[in-house]
């Protein structure tokens, strides 16, 4: 087996046993670590309760959470376990759109909706218990505090567009239909309700008319009286944040973010839950770019402004846990290198802000003990794996607690990652980057450039931790074909200041092709290892879209491009209305005629490939129309069908992609064969 095969398998496989699972002492200074592969092992057998023995929380040990499909917004369902109350009494799941419970104690299932419909749904944000140890999902409180309740929502699809899916490997084909909701099209109408699991009434929350908003749940009062929710327009530039009677469902407004874009970063509050809203006992903490950085305000339950907890140029990223007075946060605060995140510390009061782990550069991850007596930092950067430390509360060092085995990524022979800036092309702000080289690197040489590329508004894509992450883990085996590659976050993504994220607003290709052009030309002037006249660029989903539009815009820089699971047709998605408005505002539709790619088929003139998975409902008529539009205009290409992949391909698909990949590079690039 190839290096370029091993590295094409999940990441996950070369450093087994990370990420750390703590297991803390009585008083909480102190942790060991889980070994939560044989764990997981010894429960599939019989006595064993993964849940209560592992991650401390009661449950019964005769039953064992099973899983069920849960929806998510504009993709597929996935399967995930069910939920455990708080008291250990019942697993949460869901079936037919409503929402059940499960006894732990016999398997006794009853529901707790019944109105449920394909067109009318229940959810429940989710977060299995396993996950959240592992650092893996932001932990939920759907449950009251008291576990009796839990806050769940209703989903009316009514007049929502529906998008086929088509699964061809059956005997007699099969076509399903999602609910997509489309930029400017009907929205789902969401309305937010207190269940009961005791077969006492809920409680719908009084939201008024919800057309056009997100409802989000944002927790529970530590009393069980009230629950903090806030509404986000459909265009993202209000947040209104209320508070509910639990009893009654009335609520009462506390304050209204609003900016002139966005205020929050649609996936952060769609997929992850990154709400930036911490519920107090007596107020809530609320993260804001109002002056420009990302910083952490203080309210009381009134809605009244106590104070501003951060300021300066920098970022707070999240808050992690309160203890003794204090609020624990990450933040970017190192402005000579603004993408490490460190561990802080703020008094709720108000005062100086602490750097806890300004000691250790990287990307900083922490977990507070359950007592607040110490915290666990696990840090890492592009060429050192995470490693986990022990610390006291106030950031003291006191031991190193979990090294991951790096026995198989040091058995690969990798030639260290390497960050590097450029200019954007204003030529004033500073980018980052992280190129990657061969093992078998040679200063001397000329090597052709891949450049992964993401690029969308909502994430930011170079590893500045460990570089083999998920992304950076296919990019370390495209340069095991004989390139460099190159990862670059431009103007428009996230993680700096509103400025820098802002230039995506209303301008959705702008600086993102000028960008990404001018730092491959700083590159390839800098470095003479590096050959210009052999630069290919590759991405998937919003990185397909960048990948393609960069060849069509700059063929002067780029030679070829592969582009998988791509999104093209800002028409097509609710997820562009954040970042371009609505179709139908003024001047709406010209915004978003300037960011479809799909017009730009004819201006593709260097070699290019798609590649996309036939049950990809959201990007597979994508792929299609690009194809049908470089044929109506005399551009060959090549097209890689996967059947009966979604957005994400699975292992045997994805090694297959790859390989066509190669093989594709090598011809355009003259990157190396693989055997």
């Amino acid at each position: 087996m190839t290096v370029f095969d091993v590295l094409t398998r999940q990441s996950h496989t070369l450093l087994p046993g990370t990420p750390f699972v703590p297991q803390w002492n009585e008083d909480g200074t102190d942790a060991k670590p889980v070994d939560i592969g044989a764990l997981m092992a010894a429960a599939a057998g019989a006595e064993v309760d993964l849940i209560g023995d592992v991650f401390g929380i009661s449950a019964s040990k005769r039953m064992t959470p099973r899983t069920y499909l849960r929806p998510i917004p504009l993709v597929d369902p996935i399967e995930v376990p069910e939920l455990l109350s708080p008291d250990g009494r019942r697993f949460i799941g869901l079936d037919g759109g409503n929402i059940y419970a499960r006894s732990t104690k016999d398997g006794r299932r009853f529901p707790l909706t019944t109105d449920g419909t394909p067109e009318h749904e229940w959810r429940f944000d989710w977060a299995a218990p396993e996950a959240v140890a592992l650092g893996l999902q932001t932990p939920v409180a759907n449950f009251s505090p008291d576990g009796a309740r839990l806050a769940a929502y209703r989903v009316d699809f009514t007049g929502v567009a529906r998008l086929p899916q088509t699964h061809y490997l059956k005997r007699n084909d099969e076509v399903l239909h999602r609910y997509h909701c489309k930029a400017g099209g009907v929205l789902e109408r969401v309305t937010l309700h207190l269940v009961d699991l005791y077969d006492r009434p809920s409680v719908e929350v009084d939201l008024g008319d919800t057309t056009d908003t997100y409802p989000v749940f944002g927790g529970w009062l530590p009393d069980g009286s009230e629950v903090v929710v806030f509404l986000m327009s459909r265009d993202c530039r209000r947040v209104d944040v209320l508070a509910a009677d639990a009893r009654t469902g009335r609520t009462r407004h506390l304050f209204t973010e609003e900016g002139e874009t966005f205020v929050r970063i649609q996936h952060d509050v769609y997929y992850e839950r990154k709400l930036g809203l911490t519920v107090l006992p007596d107020g809530i903490l609320w993260l804001s770019e109002r002056s420009g950085w990302n910083h952490l305000y203080r309210y009381d339950l009134e809605g009244n402004l106590v104070a501003q907890l951060t300021d300066g140029d920098f970022r707070v990223d999240g808050v992690v846990g309160l203890a003794d007075g204090f609020v624990y946060l990450t933040a970017r605060t190192d402005t000579e290198r603004p993408y490490d995140v460190h561990v802080c510390r703020v008094p709720l009061a108000g005062g100086e802000l602490e750097v806890l782990t300004g000691d250790v550069p990287g990307v900083h991850a922490a977990l507070l003990s359950p007592t607040g007596k110490a915290l666990l930092d696990t840090v890492s950067t592009v060429t050192t794996v995470p490693t986990t430390f022990l610390r006291t509360a106030d950031g003291t060092l006191v031991r190193e607690v979990f090294r991951p085995d790096t026995t198989a990524v040091d058995a690969l022979g990798l030639t260290p990652a390497e960050e590097f800036t450029v200019k954007a092309a204003d030529g004033e702000t500073d980018l980052w980057g992280v190129l990657l080289k061969p093992r078998d690197f040679d200063p001397s040489k000329s090597y052709p450039v891949i450049e992964y590329v993401y690029g969308g508004p909502q994430l930011v894509a170079a590893p500045h931790g460990w570089v083999l992450s998920p992304m950076g883990v296919r990019a370390q085996a495209m340069s095991e074909l004989g390139a460099c590659v190159v990862f670059l976050d431009g103007r428009g993504t996230p993680g700096r200041s509103k400025a820098f994220h802002d230039t995506v607003y209303k301008d959705w290709a702008g600086t993102l092709v000028a960008d990404h052009a001018a730092a491959i030309t700083q590159l390839t002037e800098r470095h003479s290892f590096l050959d210009a006249t052999r630069v290919g660029v590759t991405g998937g989903s919003w990185g397909a879209y960048t990948s393609t539009r960069l060849l069509a815009d700059r063929p002067d820089v780029y030679a070829a491009a592969v582009s998988f699971a791509p999104g093209y047709d800002p028409y097509s998605s609710v997820l562009y209305e954040c970042y371009l408005g609505l179709p139908q505002d003024p001047g709406g539709q010209a915004v978003y005629d300037a960011a479809n790619v799909l017009d730009r088929a004819p201006f593709v003139t260097r070699p290019l490939l798609l590649a996309g998975g036939t049950s990809d409902h959201a990007t597979w008529s994508d792929a299609i129309k690009m194809s049908e539009n470089l044929i109506q205009a005399g551009v060959d290409h090549d097209f890689v069908v996967l059947p009966e992949q979604y957005h994400g391909f699975d292992l045997v698909h994805e090694r297959f992609f790859y390989r066509k990949l190669a093989a594709f590079f090598a011809r355009h690039l003259g990157t190396q064969v693989l055997a």
